[in-house]
């Protein structure tokens, strides 16, 4: 039986251990279950109906004794389970969940068990577009036409007892609680709203109608980065210094005896590594504008605090003892914010968040999104913005699917739209790691076949004004390039800085070079799409860094981490208002929005 056992496992994609092959051993000699076969299609019927096709444990092999085996001895009493009649069977009997000891009646289930006199487990048929919808509108899982759960090997990794928390915890929260208690989460308006995307170059969004690339030239590239470099290097002298602090300072560069004689100067210059990978103490390089010299080499023995990165434009205040080191005293990285502009909402307006992937690492079925929907039946926003990855490119087994991605992502959203219904606003964000996506940052906006009045596909990153709420969003991962990439010392609460380093850089991603290898940024499309002139009064960052809501310079920025994650997948949502709590409250932020990160 053993043997026998871990076959039929091994057919069904399952790598039993052996604690769980002497579970399925003794549950079968208890319930007089003397055909392997017969045992784990019970066992999978019952996983796919419960547990999503988890593997076997110990622990739900319990469950399963109890909700199936047990059920089923009560049922037909003192009858053996081997024992056939040739007699009429009943409608219990003619249920091929019931057969497995369920009682409800599942036709997607039917495709993998039913109706069939073979007992081998079988690829159901591929069901037409009409069943497939009608799947997606009964609140079925997604997955393609062409996957089935045999193709699927969950890792523990994946499984639930990864997970910390229950579904729907409410795990971050900001905003005054008085707004926070009457919030309902519900949506009153029956309209979308009107969407004005920002990002603009010559007056037009980035799409893949527009889009140009592979035509980075390098001396493009370096005029761009020493445009840059003076721009950013102009704000933080002007900052720090003032028109009359900088005429008053020595400033790099001198000629070489004047040089050595200055006991203290500034330079304005671009952090470099000497690797081209994460910065050090001793890596660490600064290029200093309008000057032929190489870097120079930057010792922070005598600096209180410091936070740079690779690409950072900086005004660093030190000297030079000898050769080509600079001594750091000082480095200033902020420089004079545009702020964001003022709420103009006359009404209230819910917002959810949610960041791919959508699905997890091990399968194809869609189940965070499919939770998703269902949380978004009950508590209708006026606005959904998901961010990519829909369909990750990197994901194992997607070259498994007999459709093509852009046929299969059409699939989805159509899917999505059915289920958020024509009043909603729903922004698509693309990601560069999108199966069907350019692979290009900045990246364009998503292309369908079909359009929806409702529906924005934007670009990434993207910068838009929803009747009066400016949106700022990015799907990819800058947060976590700049933490992995940054040298900091003393430089205060991580997250904090991060998202300053972006803001006083002036830049959705402001590495360089791109802190992920496999990353194809683009020069020229950033300097036209991925400038952060004009801070938003909302900033979307989604990454695999911990969720967050924090509120910097007036800007809400909010990480709604992954949808999919293997200790739990979170969204975001948050409700802008009009009205402060209280008439003497004054006008700001936590008077005027409420928002929450919770586990899906």
């Amino acid at each position: 039986m053993d043997s026998e056992l871990k076959h039929q496992f091994d057919e069904m994609g399952v790598e039993p251990s052996d604690a769980v092959l002497e579970k399925c051993i003794e549950l079968a000699l208890t319930y007089s279950i003397h055909d392997a076969t017969e045992f784990v299609e019970q066992w999978m019927a019952f996983s796919l109906s419960h547990l999503n096709g988890d593997d076997p444990t110990p622990a739900n092999l319990g469950e399963f004794e109890r909700k199936v085996l047990q059920v089923k001895r009560e049922k037909v009493g003192t009858t053996k389970l081997t024992h056939h009649t040739k007699s009429q069977p009943s409608a219990l009997e003619t249920s091929s969940l019931a057969t497995y000891g369920l009682i409800e009646d599942d036709p997607m289930m039917d495709d993998y068990v039913g109706d069939s006199t073979s007992t081998q487990p079988h690829t159901p048929k591929a069901r037409n577009e009409r069943a497939r919808t009608s799947i997606m509108k009964s609140g079925m899982v997604f997955s393609p036409a062409s996957y089935t759960p045999q193709s699927a090997k969950r890792t523990p990794a994946a499984t639930t007892s990864t997970i910390t928390g229950k579904p729907g915890d409410i795990v971050d929260t900001f905003g005054h609680p008085k707004l926070l208690a009457g919030c309902t989460w519900q949506s009153q308006v029956e309209q979308p709203l009107p969407v004005v995307q920002k990002l603009l170059h010559n007056d037009v969004p980035l799409t893949v109608a527009n889009l140009r690339y592979m035509n980075d030239l390098l001396y493009d590239r370096c005029d761009d980065l020493h445009d840059r470099l003076v721009d950013i290097g102009q704000a933080l002298v002007d900052k720090k210094l003032g028109a009359k602090g900088a005429a008053e300072c020595s400033w790099y560069p001198q000629d070489r005896h004047t040089l050595d004689a200055l006991h203290v100067l500034h330079a304005v210059g671009m952090i470099h590594s000497d690797d081209d990978g994460p910065l050090d103490a001793h890596s660490a390089l600064l290029a200093v504008l309008n000057t032929d010299e190489k870097c120079l080499a930057l010792n922070f023995s005598q600096i209180k605090s410091a936070s740079i990165f690779p690409g950072q434009v900086v005004l660093a205040k030190g000297f030079i003892p000898r050769g080509d080191t600079f001594v750091v005293e000082e480095i200033y990285t902020d420089r004079k914010l545009t702020l964001p502009p003022p709420l103009k909402v006359d009404r209230d307006v819910q917002f959810v968040v949610a960041a791919g992937p959508y699905t997890h690492s091990t399968d194809l079925f869609y189940e965070p999104l499919h939770e998703l929907l269902k949380y978004l039946k009950e508590h209708r926003p006026d606005v959904l913005l998901l961010t990519g990855p829909f369909v990750d490119a990197e994901h194992k087994l997607v070259g498994d699917l007999a459709e093509t991605f852009d046929s299969f992502f059409e699939k989805m959203i159509s899917g999505i739209m059915d289920v958020v219904g024509s009043s909603t606003t729903v922004l698509l964000v693309s990601c560069q790691k999108d199966a069907m996506a350019p692979a290009v940052y900045p990246t364009p906006s998503l292309a369908l076949r079909k359009t929806y009045p409702n529906l924005h596909m934007l670009p990434d990153p993207s910068l838009v004004d929803l009747d009066g709420v400016t949106l700022g969003v990015t799907s990819t991962d800058v947060l976590d390039h700049l933490l992995s990439h940054e040298f900091a010392a003393n430089a205060g609460e991580r997250m904090h800085r991060a998202i300053n380093h972006l803001f006083n850089q002036g830049s959705f991603y402001p590495i360089c070079p791109p802190a992920d290898e496999n990353m194809s940024y683009d020069s020229q499309l950033a300097q036209k799409y991925a400038q952060l002139k004009q801070l938003p009064n909302v900033l979307i960052l989604p990454s695999d860094q911990r969720h967050f809501i924090r509120l910097v310079n007036d800007c809400l920025v909010i990480n709604p981490g992954r949808l999919s994650d293997n200790k739990g997948g979170t969204f975001a949502r948050f409700l802008v208002t009009p009205t402060a709590p209280t008439a003497s409250s004054k006008p700001n932020m936590f008077n005027s929005v409420v928002c929450q990160v919770q586990r899906i």
